[in-house]
């Protein structure tokens, strides 16, 4: 039996987030690694034996860590290190991985629910759609790519301190103002803001509403609050709207994106339906002898003299004892 580390997915914050499969290998744990930010340690000790020994990790340098692993493959202990969202999105991962499988330990990754999916579900959205190619992409705060990303129609979530809103809307100053952002603060803790505003009034919005610490910025057209879905078509009175990299566009149901050869996106419109081919001249019945137009006078006499024999014949008719 050789030591272990499972890198669990502690979700967007709330503890009844996590797998249970995460929350069994925390019990079985002789240490964990977590932060206070990612974990409430209250909750967290909770949850751990009696003898096991918890670690803010945020407080260790990369040597310290590292002799901890040694420590952990030598006595030959399971540990857990939490990883806020989803492992999967932790970009330094890899490099943990590879630090463990050096020093001779097992190692198992715990899928957890990302903060993207927690915000997304919080606002009643996908991020992506059925009948739609909007392309959903995660970044970490790199406010030079997040223009770039932007302008090819994409919805784009940025983790950063919401202190940094106003830098955001900086650098997505080219696109239309009105584009929609929800900026999720603590998304799925008791005390989660959730904040649906515009490109234009991000930075007033945010400041309104006193956030700074870390948030996450959902910018794009999957979280507007109503978007006709596929096949659905508008009325001329309510048009359905796309974000390119131009503005908010007006667009008829069918339109999607598309990219050409050089990057570059653009909105394919529905065909307009097909004109029907005029069909062949047919002659005008002929008109109808005057004999015929004489004998429905006849007719319309008789229909009207049927409603008084009939009223006769009820006043006649003897009443039933």
């Amino acid at each position: 039996m050789r030591g272990a580390v499972s890198f669990v997915g502690a979700g967007p914050g709330a503890a009844d987030l996590i797998t249970l499969r995460g929350a069994s290998r925390i019990a079985e744990a002789d240490l964990v690694l977590y932060t206070p930010g990612t974990t409430d340690p209250v909750w967290l000790r909770g949850q751990v034996r009696v003898d096991a020994e918890l670690v803010d990790h945020a407080r260790l340098d990369a040597d310290e860590l590292a002799e901890l692993y040694r420590r952990l493959a030598s006595r030959r202990h399971r540990a857990v290190r939490l990883v806020a969202g989803d492992p999967a999105l932790s970009p330094d991962l890899r490099e943990q991985r590879e630090l463990c499988g050096k020093l001779g330990l097992d190692v198992e990754v715990v899928p957890g629910i990302s903060p993207v999916s927690a915000a997304a579900a919080a606002t009643g959205n996908a991020v992506t759609e059925l009948g739609g190619v909007d392309t959903f992409v995660f970044t970490e705060a790199e406010f030079d790519r997040v223009r770039e990303l932007a302008v090819e129609g994409r919805t784009v979530a940025v983790h950063a301190p919401a202190a940094r809103a106003a830098e955001l809307a900086e650098a997505l100053a080219g696109l239309d103002p009105e584009v929609p952002v929800v900026v999720a603060y603590k998304v799925s803790r008791s005390d989660e803001v959730l904040l649906r505003t515009t490109l234009g009034e991000l930075a007033a919005e945010v400041k309104a509403a006193n956030l700074w610490r870390h948030a996450l910025f959902l910018v794009g057209d999957a979280v507007r609050e109503s978007k006709p879905r596929a096949g659905y078509a508008p009325r001329e009175s309510e048009p359905g709207r796309r974000w390119t990299s131009r503005s908010w566009r007006s667009a008829k149901s069918g339109e999607s994106w598309s990219k050409r050869g050089n990057g570059s996106v653009a909105v394919v419109e529905a065909p307009e339906p097909e004109t029907p081919e005029p069909e062949a001249d047919v002659p005008e019945p002929a008109p109808k002898p005057a004999a015929a137009a004489k004998t429905t006078k006849p007719a319309a006499a008789a229909k009207k003299q049927q409603p008084r024999a009939r009223t006769t014949t009820a006043k006649r008719a003897p009443r039933k004892s």
